[in-house]
């Protein structure tokens, strides 16, 4: 049967309710909405790149951290394989789609990872929103819908809740209001109509509006499918997961009816798609989430698991280097992808040799303007900004930047870089390509205060140099 119709807000609970929205909008996800914009930007333009996808997720650690473990989690495929361990290597394996999915999902853990009394409804709604758009990617599949258009339900059935786990995030009284009621019995559609005026459906569309991603909820059969099957899984039914409750039989039915199989095979292919989920949201961190994903007994979450690496300084690690250096041979196969290439440079350099900032900056096409146009680390803008100069043949002539050089702020070639940026030392590289200077590597450890050491710069010289090796190695086409 399906939910009662949504009442209209009366005009003081249209008001109320949105400018709880805008409040949100503003106040507590600012950074999400307009990084969720950058992703769709990004994945939706004719001339979107790995690059761009890499960048956008590499701004912020701990967004990196979630979407590498989630990109090397079984469900994905990876089992077998040499494990993933740069953002722009997992961008070449999954692909635009798949991996903006992935961006989505971690960035909305990350989001929703704030203190709220309501952790309990956050971690259920979470899990339910997971399963929802794993499941709802599994129907577009099974349709043959494609890959893209999968994706686009998965994405669909997650932003969907966003509303939901907002509001319980970031609602305050009204979230406490709310929550009185529903522990009252009071039946979740007239509850949320007493609170908002509307229901908490309407109030995500209105948060994506504001973040101008309304079009991004069609109200697609399989979501609305996939929704329904993750409400009969929640906390509280049968000890088979939710499985044999009478209204999962019945949603099973429904979604056997829109892929025309037989409900025993249709049950069979939504159990693997709930263990996905759970292995999805084990991935991002979402530990607690994932109680609310139907499991058998052999899948169910331990009761204790470790809570993911708190997030600092990266610190040297060779075998992960190693790892890096490989995964740069495998992600440019021409020209056209010299800029992943460089982004995994960039990426190893800063998570895998321990530097805090790190820069491609580049000539321009008249070569009188050197500026950096790749940049990773902390205060990275701010970087960004400081790596700007006029050139000239005689400044490239006087710098001395011929090769990988060790600076310090008494070494008269390169100080004007160390002053630009308020570092004491960095490590400095020439970017030859067929013989001729277009830029220059830059990287330090000012942001920490740590002082740079000879194995460091060994490591720097070594990821500069495959770069170039590979730049030239690269056909033109």
């Amino acid at each position: 049967m399906n939910p009662p119709a949504s009442p209209a807000p009366s005009a003081a609970g249209a008001e109320d309710f949105r400018e709880l929205a805008r409040q949100i909008v503003e106040r507590d996800l600012p950074a999400f909405g307009l990084t969720l914009r950058e992703l769709f930007q990004a994945t939706e333009s004719a001339s979107s790149s790995g690059q761009q996808i890499a960048g956008i997720v590499l701004r912020d650690p701990a967004l990196t951290s979630r979407v590498l473990r989630a990109a090397n989690a079984a469900h994905l495929g990876f089992t077998g394989r040499a494990r993933v361990v740069t953002v722009s290597r997992a961008v070449v394996v999954l692909g635009l789609n798949p991996i903006r999915s992935l961006c989505v999902s971690a960035l909305t853990v990350e989001a929703m990872a704030s203190g709220t009394r309501q952790t309990q409804r956050v971690q259920q709604t979470l899990g339910r929103a997971l399963h929802a758009a794993v499941q709802a990617r599994g129907m577009g599949l099974r349709r043959k819908l494609g890959s893209a258009a999968a994706e686009q339900l998965f994405v669909e059935a997650l932003l969907s809740s966003i509303g939901e786990l907002a509001f319980w995030c970031f609602g305050g009284a009204h979230a406490e209001r709310l929550d009185d009621l529903l522990r009252a019995g009071e039946p979740a559609h007239s509850a949320e109509a007493a609170v908002l005026g509307t229901s908490l459906g309407s109030f995500g569309r209105e948060l994506l509006r504001a973040w101008n991603l309304e079009p991004l909820l069609s109200d697609s059969r399989e979501v609305v499918l996939a929704r329904r099957l993750s409400h009969c899984a929640g906390p509280g039914n049968s000890p088979g997961g939710g499985w044999e409750a009478t209204s999962m039989r019945d949603a099973v039915h429904a979604v056997a009816q829109l892929l025309g199989q037989d409900d025993a095979h249709t049950l069979a292919q939504l159990r693997d798609n709930a263990r996905e989920a759970l292995e999805l949201s084990r991935a991002l961190g979402a530990y607690d989430a994932a109680a609310s994903i139907p499991a058998s007994s052999a899948d169910a979450v331990p009761a204790a698991l470790p809570a993911p690496p708190a997030q600092g300084y990266a610190e040297p690690d060779l075998q992960q280097q190693l790892r890096v250096l490989t995964e740069m041979g495998q992600v440019a196969r021409s020209r056209k992808e010299l800029p992943l290439l460089l982004e995994t440079c960039l990426e190893g350099l800063h998570r895998t040799v321990g530097l805090d900032r790190c820069a491609l900056c580049l000539l321009n096409p008249a070569r009188d303007r050197l500026a950096a146009r790749m940049v990773i680390g902390p205060g990275s803008e701010a970087l960004r900004e400081c790596l700007q100069w006029d050139w000239s043949p005689d400044i490239e002539s006087r710098s001395g930047l011929d090769a990988p050089r060790w600076c310090t702020a008494s070494d008269e070639p390169a100080d004007f870089m160390l002053r630009a940026c308020a570092a004491q030392q960095a490590f400095v590289a020439p970017f030859v390509v067929d013989g001729q200077l277009r830029g220059l590597f830059y990287a330090d450890r000012a942001t920490s205060a740590r002082e740079l050491d000879a194995a460091q710069f060994e490591s720097f010289q070594s990821f500069v140099s495959l770069a170039q090796v590979i730049v030239r190695s690269l056909p033109r086409a």
